[in-house]
């Protein structure tokens, strides 16, 4: 059985070629194989702090031997740093739209007949993975009821979610 590659290359239409993941990285663990490090190199992101700690192939007596002191590596890190974890959603971020609202934002388009219309654009994330999305006409409610609608449906949803991952957990 041939092994993996490395780092996988996708060459596009323009002739520029594109990076992939490599399929050798594991969670929060990488695979470096550069002209001078051949290692398994860790990273742990928690509440804001990053560890990251690079297990030699050669300090280590092998790739394999390398891989599993890395994993035990991060095992202990993420159940050491595991209360500083918080689901992304749950933090509170400032906002970078255009409303000044966290997934609220003023889209403008034109629709099949030409005209021009605006609507707020509101996406949250119902559960891990899905995100739902709901516009709000600013021509038929206005600016400002429409952020307003949009914010509130945002709220409900997240809110909806913590009460399902709430009872899951308890």
């Amino acid at each position: 059985m041939k092994p993996l590659p490395a780092m996988k290359t996708e060459t596009k239409i323009d002739g520029s070629t594109k990076r992939s993941r490599n399929r050798q990285s594991i969670k929060n663990i990488k695979r470096i194989d550069s002209p001078k490090t051949h290692g398994w190199q860790v990273h742990v992101r928690r509440g804001g702090v990053l560890k990251t700690k690079l297990f030699s192939d050669r300090i280590h007596s092998g790739k394999k031997e390398a891989l599993e002191a890395a994993k035990t590596y991060r095992d202990g890190l993420l159940e050491e740093m595991a209360d500083l974890a918080r689901p992304l959603w749950k933090i509170k971020r400032t906002s970078r739209t255009n409303t000044g609202h966290l997934g609220v934002s003023l889209t403008k388009y034109e629709n099949q007949s030409g005209k021009k219309r605006k609507v707020i654009t509101v996406t949250a994330r119902e559960e891990l993975g899905k995100a739902v999305n709901r516009k709000f006409s600013v021509d038929k409610l206005g600016y400002e009821k429409a952020v307003k609608k949009a914010v509130s449906w945002r709220g409900k949803v997240l809110k909806d979610r913590a009460k399902r991952e709430k009872d899951t957990e308890g």
